[in-house]
């Protein structure tokens, strides 16, 4: 082993010599920390763990047997890999933040984070108080060099963890596909608007720092003023300036020139922020929240989206490598301990905070466990700090082993989410408090819950309301939260994931479940997993665009399942044959057919739009006309328009302001705009219509003496 080690460092310095003096330094770094990347990644995906935290321990393997024979221009290349890539990494996640995201939840969100920020910013402070305090802590004997040199350095110190990963808690969410609930979006309006404290607490700091020094007059207050300056400059670009920019690019016509316009904001924004004497990554953060804002966001988040993991990649493989792994092993018990009371100073606090705020159920509890690792900002904090020699180089590479052993534990811990919260609803929460619902009926059975249905949910809803038919619906988006509850509907503002979401829906007692297409394929099957297990008699309906989306549905035992592109074929066939004058009933039965057999070789599980009618079904149907204000039979009963003598048709319903009422009596006055629900045949069908219509009917007064609806 020896050999084979040794072998391996021979290697690595020969490369560092030969490159150290050349124009390939960059391109060594870079195409080392994409190999560590690649094999980081490769590893934890097969250990079904998130990539992030195979990129910082093959980052920091790496780095424990190469960093020695790094030359001084490769590790500094890799430093300014972190550096680019976190400041990409800022930019796409502060275009991916919306303020209607934020909108529901922003007292929690704003209030909330702020709170936790100055609490966590005096408990962090004070730990690093604690420490100067102490001589034998503060003072490395390894180094011969102190911790903390001044007063300043303990409140750097603090603001280095007031902010929880955003980065990490993205991708933790995403992978379990609870990104969009509402959990999720607490989490993350929370750690974005910490985030955004970050910034100004350092330029804070900073200026009390400049009081100290020889520095008088106005001179002391120029990073304080060019920092507020910034903030005005991107507010100004990000409304005026970054359209103007991207409506160029956009008229191009090129996804290339689009993509480039995006990152050439970012960087240069950076570059702007910089000349003002803010941090290049927060410039970049903040003009992806700017741009945001704009029409131009969502499209640039889009764009950037392949792209955006490389820039993770680069920012969490560079800082593994960076971490000083002899500096960790001699300091393992401070680290360790570092990370758990920084870590929970802020964990414990939000976990209060949202209990509080009557946000319940699992939210105190993700909160405990999934704001745990430390944001990726703070190494922008730790490298302006060192720059400026407000912190010493001691304190850096304790406060980034604190930060990246965070982030590697932090996925860990939040597995303890789900069986934590299992326990207590087992014991402690065994009547779970909705998070926000809106149901007008309780006891409610015999229904239909709609999930990750989008607006068409609402749609579906009112028309079974018409037709007497009771729904539910469960609303991740707060849009369309809002909406169906103005619209009458009944509807939980919620995750179709969580069991209390779902017993609240009555899940237990609904008849069908139908699950629409908002939401990745992994959250879809274990939203069916969890609704068989608490319902297993429920039949649940879906749709689907593609064939492995329908094998996986089936497999999972989805009922009746729509293949989307089958039927859209279906709706042209059918289209076709009209044109060619083609009977109806003899299109409809031959559309029939071949549903029948498509979804029949897909083992039966798809349902066709009539493939369950008998034949009698498939020529008597109902159907639903309206009553022109011009119909000759507008002021008549039922009985005086004689329609079933003359036509044969039998009127079984009639809709009348969104009322319906079934089996209308004869004496039943018709009105313009009613809706008459018939059923008949397609001649039966055509004869009402002409009458309606006030046109002649050849087989009129068939049935002379057969009374309408007696």
């Amino acid at each position: 082993m020896d050999h084979i080690i040794g072998f391996f460092r021979l290697l690595g310095q020969n490369l560092s010599q030969n490159f150290a003096d050349s124009s390939m330094v960059f391109a060594t770094a870079l195409l080392v920390i994409v190999a560590t990347g690649m094999l980081g990644g490769t590893i934890a995906k097969r250990l079904k763990q998130p990539l992030i935290l195979g990129y910082i321990m093959a980052g920091v393997l790496v780095g424990l047997c190469a960093r020695p024979f790094f030359s001084v221009q490769t590790y500094s290349s890799i430093e300014s890999m972190a550096d680019l890539g976190v400041a990409l990494l800022l930019f796409s996640m502060g275009l991916e933040f919306s303020s209607d995201d934020l909108k529901p939840i922003w007292k929690i969100a704003i209030f909330g984070a702020l709170a936790q920020v100055i609490f966590t910013l005096f408990v962090a402070s004070g730990i690093a108080w604690v420490m100067y305090s102490i001589p034998s802590i503060n003072f490395d004997a390894g180094s011969s060099s102190l911790l903390f040199e001044n007063k300043i350095s303990l409140f750097m110190f603090g603001v280095c963890f007031v902010s929880t990963s955003t980065a990490v808690i993205l991708k933790t969410l995403a992978n379990r596909g609870h990104d969009t609930s509402l959990c999720g979006r607490v989490m993350i309006g929370i750690s974005i608007v910490q985030d955004l404290t970050v910034m100004p607490l350092m330029l804070v700091i900073s200026q009390f720092a400049s009081m100290g020094k020889s520095q008088s007059g106005i001179a002391t207050y120029l990073p304080l003023f060019g920092s507020l300056a910034f903030m005005v400059v991107m507010i100004w670009a990000g409304r005026r300036f970054f359209p103007r920019l991207l409506t160029f690019a956009s008229k191009q016509d090129s996804k290339e020139i689009f993509l480039l316009a995006v990152t050439a904001i970012a960087l240069g924004a950076g570059a702007v922020s910089e000349a003002f004497q803010v941090s290049f990554s927060f410039g970049a953060f903040l003009a992806g929240i700017a741009l945001s804002e704009s029409e131009y966001g969502k499209k640039a988040f889009s764009e950037l989206m392949p792209v955006r993991d490389l820039f993770a990649m680069l920012f969490f493989v560079s800082i593994g490598m960076m971490l000083d792994v002899h500096f960790l092993m001699n300091h393992a018990l401070l680290v360790a301990v570092l990370v758990i009371l920084t870590g929970l100073s802020r964990t414990i606090f939000l976990s209060a905070v949202t209990w509080i705020g009557r946000y319940r159920n699992v939210i105190p509890i993700a909160m405990l466990f999934g704001m745990f690792p430390t944001s990726e900002i703070a190494f922008v904090v730790i490298s302006a700090g060192r720059a400026n020699r407000m912190i010493s180089v001691t304190c850096y590479s304790l406060i980034l082993c604190v930060v990246v052993c965070s982030m590697i534990v932090g996925p860990l811990i939040n597995e303890l989410t789900s069986p934590v919260y299992s326990l207590l609803r087992r014991t402690i929460l065994k009547k779970p408090e909705l998070n926000s619902i809106s149901i007008q009926q309780t006891g409610i059975s015999g229904h239909v819950v709609f999930a990750c249905m989008g607006k068409f949910a609402v749609s579906f809803a009112q028309s079974l309301k018409k037709l007497s038919c009771k729904s539910i619906i469960i609303a991740s988006d707060y849009e369309m939260f809002q909406n169906a509850k103005n619209a009458g509907m009944n509807v939980i503002y919620g995750d179709a994931g969580q069991d209390a979401i779902l017993s609240a829906a009555g899940i237990e007692r609904a008849n069908i479940f139908a699950l629409g297409k908002n939401g990745n394929l992994a959250t879809h099957l274990n939203q069916i997993a969890l609704v068989h297990k608490m319902n297993p008699s429920i039949r649940i309906l879906t749709y689907t665009e593609t064939d492995e989306e329908e094998q996986a549905y089936i497999d999972a035992k989805a009922d009746e399942i729509l293949s989307v592109g089958f039927e859209a074929s279906m709706e042209v066939l059918r289209r076709i044959l009209e044109v060619q004058n083609i009977k109806s009933s003899s299109i409809r039965n031959h559309l029939d057919e071949i549903r029948r057999k498509r979804y029949q070789a897909q083992g039966g599980k798809a349902v066709p739009a009539s493939g369950g009618r008998t034949a009698l079904q498939n020529i008597i149907e109902l159907r639903w006309l309206k009553l022109s204000s011009t119909s000759p039979l507008v002021g008549m009963t039922l009985s005086q328009t004689r329609i079933r003598a003359i036509t044969g048709a039998s009127i079984v319903g009639i809709i009348r302001n969104e009322q319906i009422t079934s089996n209308p009596l004869a004496s039943t006055i018709l009105h313009a705009g009613d809706l008459l629900g018939m059923i008949g045949t397609d001649e039966e069908a055509d004869a009402l219509i002409a009458l309606m219509a006030g046109l002649p009917i050849p087989s009129a007064e068939t049935i002379p003496d057969a009374p309408d609806n007696p």
